[in-house]
């Protein structure tokens, strides 16, 4: 089954948003990402704003200190409340110390207003970063991109890496686990619920036409789901140069799971515990599982509250 998220289609120009106007820039022959590294001098700081850095709103500090996970969840900018929510479920797992996780919402530029709020959000929780790029559906590839371009930056004492978005629940006890059993036999890897076999649509009436001179073979390479994936941050070092070479495609997680991983070399290996559909929400239905997608807030925090419970009971039968 294919799971699809329309994003900006890189035949055309990619557009930015700085300084309240809408500038666009054409891709060059390097294809450009406008990712491709800090400006020298820049003053990239927790509170303030510079809209010259790859990183106008930035927190490098974050993974000071021993890391074994990494957690960038992509989110749309007006998403106070996901946000939110998450920091109150499963998000509150990096607050853990034994677990040594950290937390970091990643959103585009847009609005003046919106992103105030997000500026006052951020001087609150002190956990949001801002990229260089005007935060829409269609930019997604870009987003993704920046989340390997900070984690590359800025956290590459970590193990691990987790690329998921807003709408997703994730057990980062199970996460953790199944990363570390992963990697007593492989260096670099990506795991999520792995697709294999899907095709590009050619229908012109499709949501999800691509033309056969934006994606030329008949079956695109095997990916996993860009709801929720893992890495390795040797994997995401290595899936980040690609990015520079690689044209950009899309289709998010076929661009980064898919062409750049085949071309870097790294396997994806699909893990049961990730499903790019829903769960019920409940703790039983995460208690072995790993991620699940389309929930609510309010579903997250039971789902948190749940497993929680020390004295949680489940149907095995």
């Amino acid at each position: 089954m294919l799971t699809v998220v329309v994003i900006l289609s890189f035949s055309l120009n990619v557009v930015f948003y700085l300084s309240g106007t809408i500038r666009t820039f054409a891709s060059d022959s390097r294809q450009s990402t406008g990712l491709e590294g800090p400006v020298p001098g820049s003053n990239e700081t927790d509170s303030g704003f510079n809209e010259k850095s790859p990183y106008p709103i930035n927190h490098p500090d974050t993974c000071s200190g021993d890391v074994d996970l990494i957690i960038v969840v992509c989110s749309g900018l007006g998403n106070f409340q996901s946000r939110e929510f998450v920091r109150k479920s499963w998000g509150s797992y990096s607050k853990q110390e034994f677990l040594k996780t950290r937390l970091l919402f990643l959103v585009g530029l847009g609005d003046d207003a919106t992103l105030e709020k997000v500026r006052k959000e951020n001087r609150i929780h002190g956990d949001i970063i801002v990229g260089n790029f005007v935060d829409t559906y269609r930019n997604l590839t870009l987003k993704s991109i920046s989340v390997l371009k900070w984690i590359t930056t800025y956290c590459a004492n970590a193990k691990y890496g987790l690329k998921a978005d807003d709408d997703v629940f994730v057990n980062v006890p199970n996460l953790i686990n199944a990363l570390d059993v992963k990697r007593r036999k492989v260096e670099k890897f990506i795991i999520g619920s792995k697709q294999v076999g899907a095709r590009p649509i050619p229908d012109k009436n499709s949501k999800w036409y691509t033309p056969r001179e934006e994606f030329g073979e008949k079956v695109y390479p095997p990916y996993v789901s860009g709801t929720a994936y893992a890495f390795t941050l040797p994997a995401a070092v290595s899936l980040y140069s690609v990015t520079h070479e690689m044209k950009p495609f899309w289709l998010e997680d076929i661009y980064i799971t898919g062409l750049c991983a085949r071309a870097a070399g790294i396997p994806r290996f699909d893990h049961g515990g990730f499903t790019f559909q829903r769960r019920n929400p409940t703790g039983c239905a995460f208690k072995h599982s790993i991620s699940g997608h389309y929930l609510t807030g309010e579903e997250m925090l039971k789902i948190y509250n749940d497993l929680l419970n020390v004295n949680l009971k489940c149907d095995t039968a």
